[in-house]
């Protein structure tokens, strides 16, 4: 043992040393990348890893997900800069004004700059990617598509049928895993509009690959076999070569008639083929995401509410009486102009579920905030807006699901006014499926609370890590209600 003292002793010296030295270059880098300016307050954490650990050990916390958020604010205020993602150079703004200007300033003072890892698997061509004409020109397609016109009829009829076949399976099936079960039926939606794909063998594949593409844009960026960022590739890889086969398809035979986007984007020839198949799977991938989590998680809020239960479902029992309480009968959008508390529902689900927590921008000019601060030219403003949705100074007992807090604000342009709830982002980068999200979760309450009373088999909780999720999937058993047919 003696012997190796010694030379353990001159290992630890040597780490020791290097580590200073790395740490001494950290802030020399730091330094030298900040000469001149005024920095918000802040910490740079722990060298290359920063503080993205405590980050999301924080939105981990199903108790205190502002854990991080809290601790910082109170040393430095809403607006602070930190270390995370792998970036030294980064703000994080929990204020809603600032972040509100930031938003709505993309293009001038600000543009779209997410960590190289997520934008090597969306896509150079997908949505958060692309900047200037082409954004424009690609966002624009997608509000076409998604525009009241065809919400009001292609998307209320075809929503309304795929909820009838896929809660007759449900009802077969009994007990169920809801989040998982919402995750297929809102592909089920998107892959039809975007690719005229029905519910078959091809789209549970789909989902299935979706799955893992959607675990790995917040994994860890290691691309070797097995690791869930790997995985992801693969998911890609595969996504996209079934694109191209509707290409070809399409190219093969042009006389078949379909109303779907990519027969769309493929008859204005603007645009190459590999723009199309990025832009098709990032629809595919931000129509899903939303929607489907949306679905599951206000079930469980309702299940943990049920003040909240009683209240919708007689929305919807008062909203069949008046259509004579034919129950197969589908509604319309006046109907659904009509569902002033299933809105309010909505609304507070979106606020605490977080589906989109944050967005990223990339200062183009100095920037100066509160205080007298300034952001540099080339750092990230990271926005987020769980920090913002979560925070009791804008939302009284923010952890708690009320969706009677939103009864006085039910109008959109009410609520575009307001900064401290932004579920669908803002500015140019506005969410084109923001209307779509919200009817899909409106027919689907209407259907199953009409249809189906609900036991939970397990409890449950909702983690915001990586992505918000129902840690057990929200497994339930359902019971169909009175007047319904066995």
């Amino acid at each position: 043992m003696a012997e190796t003292l010694p030379y353990s002793w001159l290992v630890g010296l040597v780490c020791f040393v290097l580590g200073f030295l790395l740490l001494q270059l950290y802030k020399l880098v730091w330094r030298a990348d900040s000469r001149g300016y005024r920095l918000p307050p802040g910490s740079t954490g722990w060298p290359l890893i920063g503080e993205t650990i405590s980050f999301f050990r924080g939105i981990n916390s199903t108790d205190q997900p502002r854990q991080y958020i809290q601790e910082r604010e109170r040393r430095y205020g809403e607006i602070f800069r930190s270390n995370l993602f792998g970036r030294s150079r980064i703000v994080v703004s929990v204020d809603p004004e600032f972040n509100k200007h930031v938003l709505q300033h993309e293009g001038r003072q600000f543009q779209a700059n997410y960590p190289k890892p997520l934008r090597n698997l969306i896509g150079k061509f997908g949505l958060l990617s692309v900047h200037g004409d082409l954004q424009k020109k690609l966002h624009g397609t997608a509000v076409n598509l998604l525009r009241f016109e065809r919400l009001s009829v292609d998307f209320m009829e075809d929503i309304q049928n795929l909820l009838h076949i896929t809660l007759a399976k449900w009802q077969a099936k009994r007990d169920i895993h809801l989040q998982e079960e919402c995750h297929q039926l809102v592909l089920n939606l998107m892959a039809k509009q975007l690719l005229d794909l029905s519910p078959s063998k091809e789209t549970e594949e789909i989902c299935e690959a979706f799955g893992h593409f959607s675990d790995a844009l917040l994994s860890v960026p290691i691309r070797i076999p097995g690791t869930a960022y790997a995985r992801g590739f693969k998911a890609r890889e595969f996504l996209i070569k079934r694109i191209y086969e509707g290409i070809e398809d399409r190219r093969k035979h042009p006389q078949v008639v379909r109303n779907d986007l990519l027969t769309k984007l493929l008859k204005e020839d603007s645009l190459s083929e590999e723009i199309i198949a990025d832009f098709i799977l990032f629809l595919l991938f931000a129509g899903h995401e939303t929607s489907s989590r949306s679905m599951s998680f206000s079930i469980k809020f309702l299940t943990d509410c049920p003040k909240a239960y009683q209240e919708l479902k007689a929305e919807h029992e008062d909203l069949l009486r008046r259509k004579g309480n034919l129950r197969n009968e589908k509604l319309t959008w006046d109907d659904y102009q009509s569902m002033k508390f299933t809105q309010c529902v909505i609304n507070e689900t979106l606020r605490l579920g977080n589906f989109g927590p944050g967005v990223f921008r990339e200062a183009k000019e100095d920037i100066k905030t509160k205080g007298g601060f300034m952001i540099p030219r080339g750092w990230t403003v990271y926005v987020f807006l769980t920090g913002t949705h979560l925070d009791n100074k804008y939302h009284s007992s923010a952890l708690t699901f009320d969706p009677w807090r939103w009864q006085q604000h039910l109008q959109d342009q009410e609520l575009s006014k307001n900064p401290s709830f932004m579920p669908f982002g803002g500015g140019a980068r506005l969410c084109p499926g923001m209307h779509l999200a919200k009817l899909e979760l409106a027919l689907f309450l209407h259907n199953f609370v009409t249809k189906f009373r609900w036991e939970a088999l397990q409890h449950d909780k909702i983690s915001y890590f990586p992505f918000p999720r129902l840690i057990k999937g929200l497994p339930i058993r359902l019971h169909l209600r009175e007047g319904q047919d066995e």
